[in-house]
């Protein structure tokens, strides 16, 4: 940590930082609990379903980008309290099972994601149950001309800052069809007021001497980002951390998850005196973990121990009672970490030239 970054982070008025977010993205960070909000609402009136509709078996939620990272979210919880097993589609088509007892949401936030708008149509094809979450675009056309379920969000900023908007329609449409166990709704409020209370510690007009996400952002300045989420929902957690380091801090980010690291990835720590020089770990925890699976706590420990001598090690915690809630404050933390990181490395987090380029000669075909 510098001299010359410390003022960077603690004078985000400057012109010149102005210049380096001209479209405010964290203002959109700082928006995240009321878009949850404005979410939650969105998902709390859809229209009764057909009685004679066959019974949902399996869920498909098909989408990229950051128009996904709320479906992995939303998996993590019905792995918890869902009746039916969800699959999160990244892809132009359909898995082979997918037929008229599937349900398939279909999320894209431009509503003109090529991929995803193939992958629904291939769902119609099979007589899939289907619905569509997005702000507009082509797939809300082609939904409501085939009469399907519709949440519409409100549009004008990018995928990654809205998945609040992304998330809970979806929520709420799930439960609409009677797909979790119990009524989700005091998650959702410990959800939103946790959220409400992070830009108090993290926001921009704290200091850095005493902001946990300004001090993170300055130690991974200059390094590229592992990411090791202990557990479940940590590990979509931190898929979504590794896609806000490459798009709001345009870095290289490497992710994975435990157990599964340590059969593998472990490894490659081996010789990593040799690679790592710029490298620096991220562990997503969770207070739960210990008491609920203790090896899992002890495989974080140990594997720490291994790799401590070869790169910066960083923790960063969830808080809060219910999965949504630990799940959402670890995600949005991520939000605030890669915006400064933005800052610090002079550059634009809104700016995505190389994904606009690459549709651009997607379109040519």
């Amino acid at each position: 940590m510098s001299d010359t970054q410390l003022p960077i982070l603690d004078s985000l008025h400057d012109l010149q930082l102005r210049r380096l977010d001209p479209f405010d993205m964290m203002r959109l960070v700082l928006k995240f609990a009321q878009q949850c909000q404005e979410g939650i609402a969105l998902g709390q009136s859809f229209p009764n379903e057909p009685a004679d509709r066959p019974e949902i078996r399996n869920v498909v939620f098909t989408g990229l980008g950051g128009s996904a990272i709320g479906a992995d979210f939303v998996r993590s919880l019905m792995e918890e309290c869902g009746t039916v097993p969800m699959q999160v589609n990244r892809d132009y088509t359909m898995p082979s099972y997918v037929g008229p007892h599937t349900l398939v949401i279909a999320g894209s936030y431009s509503g003109n994601t090529e991929e995803t708008l193939a992958a629904y149509a291939a769902a119609k094809r099979t007589g899939a149950q289907c619905a569509v979450v997005t702000s507009g675009g082509t797939i809300r056309r082609l939904a409501e001309e085939a009469g399907d379920t519709v949440a519409l969000v409100p549009g004008g900023q990018p995928p990654r800052s809205a998945t609040g908007y992304m998330l809970f329609p979806m929520l709420g449409y799930l439960a609409h069809r009677g797909l979790f166990t119990h009524d989700l709704t005091p998650d959702l409020t410990e959800a939103v007021t946790l959220l409400e209370t992070m830009a108090a510690v993290l926001g921009p007009d704290v200091p850095t001497a005493r902001n946990p996400a300004k001090k993170l952002a300055l130690d991974l300045f200059g390094k590229i980002p592992v990411i090791y989420g202990s557990q479940g929902y940590r590990g979509a957690v931190a898929v979504r951390w590794k896609g806000q380091f490459n798009e709001n801090a345009k870095l290289a980010a490497f992710a994975n998850v435990f157990p599964e690291q340590n059969h593998n990835e472990i490894l490659a720590w081996t010789l990593a005196a040799r690679q790592s020089q710029n490298w620096a770990v991220l562990f997503l925890r969770d207070h739960k973990e210990a008491a609920e699976m203790p090896r899992i706590a002890h495989r974080v420990e140990v594997t720490k121990q291994v790799i401590g001598s070869a790169a910066v090690i960083r923790e960063v915690w969830a808080k809060g009672d219910s999965l949504i809630a630990r799940m959402l404050y670890l995600a949005h933390y991520a939000d605030y970490v890669t915006v400064y990181l933005a800052y610090l490395n002079a550059i634009c987090p809104t700016d995505i030239a190389s994904i606009d380029h690459l549709k651009a000669e997607m379109a040519k075909l």
